[in-house]
């Protein structure tokens, strides 16, 4: 039998693929065999990642785009299409967080945060989509959070972009599935990257907020709350993210997969 993880000869895409766990998805779907076309707006990340693909002996190529402007979304696609010939694989890994109290929560920052968080991930759902839908296939992976599911004060633009992305992934599985393109999710928890170690980044994150943590009660907060009683390591969103993309979920569809340390669990 052949291996149902195998994804060699397939394209994928991964938007904001130059950082955090899109880094790893990145490199996870070339050394499970797939060329991969990767989305950011960190050039020196980008050049970083594409020699990385490279070793692997995958095919790479970036893309400098901001993924707010449904245009350059489809210039990339376009440019995807026009060198690889298919698009097999979307992750849509970008994404961004800010806490602010709700009663005055900046207009600026809120629409950013849901420009990038919910348009940009639907600009690319769209145009890679309609390649799919043409081509007779393909899987696209979005990642949400658990909070979009579970509240998080001070972060509304951040938890209803989560929440939003959950219910793009189940209308858009239900909506293509004649057209044999699975849309599923990722649920993650705090990881140690730079967005989800919070602990780390309290003045950026906390910028706004009624009041900064200190790191003992923010270590209390988030690593205290999940079962496994630490951070989520960059790597392990690959196998999740290989097993939605390959033919071993060839009967999933709409689904989000928490990857959480059994914090849903509770």
């Amino acid at each position: 039998m052949n291996n149902p993880f195998d994804l060699s000869g397939k394209t994928a895409i991964v938007v904001g693929g130059a950082g955090g766990l899109g880094r790893q998805q990145a490199i996870g779907l070339a050394n499970a065999g797939a060329d991969v076309a990767v989305a950011d707006v960190n050039a020196e990340r980008l050049a970083a990642v594409k020699r990385e693909i490279e070793r692997i002996g995958r095919k790479a190529r970036t893309f400098l785009t901001d993924i707010t402007d449904a245009s350059a979304v489809q210039a990339m696609t376009d440019a995807v299409v026009a060198d690889y010939g298919r698009i097999d694989i979307l992750v849509n890994a970008a994404g961004i967080t800010q806490r602010h109290p709700s009663e005055d929560f900046p207009e600026e920052l809120f629409e950013r945060i849901l420009n990038i968080n919910l348009n940009g991930l639907f600009y690319a759902c769209q145009s890679v989509g309609s390649v799919m839908i043409r081509q007779g296939g393909g899987r696209i992976i979005n990642v949400a959070s658990i909070f979009a599911t579970v509240g998080l004060p001070e972060s509304v633009a951040y938890s209803m972009s989560k929440g939003a992305v959950v219910q793009i992934t189940r209308t858009l599985a239900v909506e293509w599935a004649d057209c044999h393109v699975a849309v599923n999710g990722l649920m993650p928890s705090w990881f140690e990257t730079p967005m989800g170690k919070v602990a780390d980044n309290r003045d950026q994150f906390y910028k706004g907020a009624t009041r900064v943590p200190t790191a003992e009660e923010l270590q209390k907060k988030t690593i205290g709350r999940v079962p496994l009683r630490r951070y989520g390591l960059p790597h392990e969103i690959i196998g999740a993210t290989v097993f939605l993309a390959s033919d071993a979920a060839s009967m999933v569809t709409g689904h989000l997969l928490a990857v959480d340390g059994g914090f849903l669990a509770q």
